[in-house]
C-alpha cells in the first residue's frame, strides 16, 4: 500500500471512506455534547460508526471491514456474536428483560463466579467496572473505618471521583518518582477528595508510602496488568504488595475489571498467583451486556452488610436477567473449554514478541507490552515497566500509528488499548501484526523519524 505523505492526507483518506460516518458524526453533535458518549471512542477525523459485528471482525456504515482489536476495550473475549451467547439471550428475552424482584439466575450466576474467582466466596452485582470499584471501595471503608484508599500512578479504576486520580501521564506536575503528587483526571472533582487518596509509584517506594501512611489505610487497589500501557505487574511486585498490606491489616483490592476471566479463568488472582483480600469485575463477566461485581470473603461481606449500618447496595439493573443470562454462558463455557487461556496467551506472545523483534531488528523507537491477550504499542524502545516509562515516546506518531492500522483494516483504540479474543485465528494474528509493523514504520516516517 502507499501511504498518505502527511497528516492531511492521511486525514482526507479515511473521510473518503467513511462519508456515512462523517454524516452521523455531523448529526450526533446537534444532540450530544462533542458527538460522543465516551471520551474511549473519539477519533480523528471523526469516529467511524459501527452497523454490526461478527467473530473478530466489524463492519462500518460504509461496509469496510476491521479486524478487531479493541472489542469493545476488552469485553467480547469469544468475539462478536458468539453462539453460545446469543442464544442465552433469545432464551432470557422469551422471559422477560427485567424484573425488579429476585430471579433464580443471580445464584446460578452467583455459584459459578465463586466456584472461579480465589478470593471470592460471597459476591455483590452491580452494572459496570466503575460501579464495582466504587462499590470495592465502599467495602474496605467500612469494614476497616478507615478513610484513606492508595491507587497507582496510571492506574485506571473507573470514572468517578475516588478513582480519576493521576490516571494520564502529565510530565510536568507529577512530582517525583517515589512521592508522585495526585492529580484529578476530570473537571468537577473536588479538591477535598485528594485527601483521601494515597497515590503510589510502580516502584519499590510503594511500600515505603504504604507503611508510613498504615494507620490512615482502608486498603490498596492494583490492577494486576496497569491500564495505563498494558504494563504487568508481575509476580514478586504482587506478593510483597500482599505482605506489607496483611501486615499492617489493609486490605488489598485487585481491580480485575480488565484481568478478570481474560487472563486466566481465575483472573489475575490465578496467573500471578497472589490471592487479594476482594476483587472487582466487568467487561467479560457479562458476555457483552452491562454487568459489573466484587468478590470477597464471607468474613468481609458480612461484616459491613450486617452493620446496625451497612453500606448500601442497591441498582435498578443489577443482576438484571439479561445480563445474567450472557454472562452465566460465557462463564460456563470458559469453565468447559480451559484450553482457551493458552491458545490467547500462544497468540498474544506471537503478537507481541514478532513486533518486538522485528522493532529491534530495525532499530526503531517502537515497541509493544502486556500479557496474555493484553497488548499495546508505543512508540519507544523496551523496557516499560512503570506508566512513567511512557514519557519521552513520540505521541505524535503514535496517533498517527492508529489511522495507518485502520487504513490498513485493524481498530484499536485511540490510546492503543489493545485485545485478542477466541474469534481471532492464527491468520488474523498475522494480519495484525503485519498491519502493526506497517503502521509504525509509516507513523514514524511520516514524522521524519526514519
Amino acid at each position: 500500500m502507499e501511504y498518505p505523505n502527511s497528516r492531511d492526507e492521511l486525514l482526507k483518506v479515511l473521510t473518503e471512506r467513511t462519508p456515512m460516518s462523517g454524516k452521523m458524526w455531523q448529526d450526533a453533535q446537534e444532540y450530544v455534547p462533542g458527538g460522543l458518549l465516551s471520551v474511549a471512542r473519539k477519533f480523528k477525523p471523526y469516529p467511524f460508526y459501527t452497523y454490526r459485528g461478527e467473530g473478530p471482525y466489524i463492519w462500518d456504515v460504509d461496509e469496510n471491514r476491521y479486524i478487531d482489536c479493541c472489542i469493545s476495550y476488552g469485553t467480547l473475549i469469544l468475539g462478536h456474536r458468539p453462539a453460545v451467547v446469543t442464544e442465552a439471550i433469545r432464551a432470557q428475552e422469551e422471559r422477560g428483560v427485567v424484573y425488579g424482584t429476585p430471579h433464580p439466575l443471580e445464584i446460578a450466576y452467583a455459584e459459578r463466579f465463586i466456584e472461579c474467582v480465589p478470593c471470592a466466596e460471597r459476591m455483590l452485582l452491580c452494572n459496570s467496572g466503575t460501579e464495582a470499584t466504587m462499590q470495592g471501595i465502599r467495602i474496605m471503608r467500612a469494614y476497616t473505618s478507615r478513610k484513606k484508599i492508595g491507587k497507582f500512578e496510571g492506574g485506571y479504576h473507573g470514572w468517578h471521583d475516588y478513582a480519576m486520580w493521576s490516571t494520564n501521564i502529565y510530565p510536568d506536575k507529577m512530582g517525583p518518582d517515589e512521592r508522585p503528587n495526585a492529580i484529578a483526571d476530570s473537571a468537577g472533582i473536588p479538591e477535598e477528595i485528594k485527601e483521601t487518596i494515597l497515590l503510589l509509584p510502580l516502584n519499590e517506594a510503594a511500600f515505603d508510602l504504604i507503611e508510613e501512611n498504615a494507620s490512615d489505610l482502608a486498603g490498596v487497589m492494583i490492577e494486576p496488568i496497569i491500564g495505563t500501557g498494558a504494563i504487568p505487574v508481575g509476580r514478586e511486585y504482587l506478593l510483597k504488595l500482599r505482605e506489607v498490606t496483611e501486615r499492617h491489616g489493609i486490605l488489598l483490592m485487585f481491580d480485575e475489571v480488565k484481568t478478570g476471566f481474560r487472563l486466566a479463568l481465575g483472573g489475575g488472582q490465578e496467573y500471578y498467583g497472589v490471592i487479594p483480600d476482594l476483587a472487582t469485575y466487568a467487561k467479560a463477566i457479562g458476555g457483552g451486556m452491562p454487568i459489573g461485581a466484587v468478590g470477597c470473603s464471607k468474613e468481609i461481606m458480612e461484616a459491613v452488610t450486617q452493620y446496625d449500618f451497612s453500606i448500601s447496595v442497591a441498582g435498578t439493573f443489577s443482576g438484571n436477567p439479561m445480563s445474567l443470562a450472557a454472562g452465566y454462558a460465557v462463564l460456563g463455557h470458559l469453565m468447559q473449554n480451559p484450553q482457551i487461556y493458552d491458545e490467547l496467551e500462544r497468540k498474544g506472545k506471537r503478537l507481541r514478541d514478532g513486533f518486538n523483534e522485528y522493532m529491534q531488528s530495525k532499530g526503531l523507537p517502537a515497541s509493544m507490552t502486556g500479557e496474555g491477550s493484553f497488548f499495546q504499542s508505543h512508540m519507544k524502545p523496551l523496557p516499560i515497566e512503570k506508566p512513567r516509562d511512557m514519557i519521552g515516546q513520540h505521541s505524535d506518531a503514535l496517533y498517527d500509528m492508529q489511522l495507518f492500522l485502520r487504513l490498513n483494516g485493524v481498530h484499536v483504540a485511540w490510546f492503543h488499548d489493545a485485545f485478542i479474543s477466541t474469534a481471532h485465528s492464527d491468520q488474523d494474528i498475522e494480519d495484525v501484526l503485519r498491519a502493526h509493523k506497517d503502521s509504525a514504520e509509516a507513523a514514524l516516517r511520516l514524522h521524519g523519524v526514519i
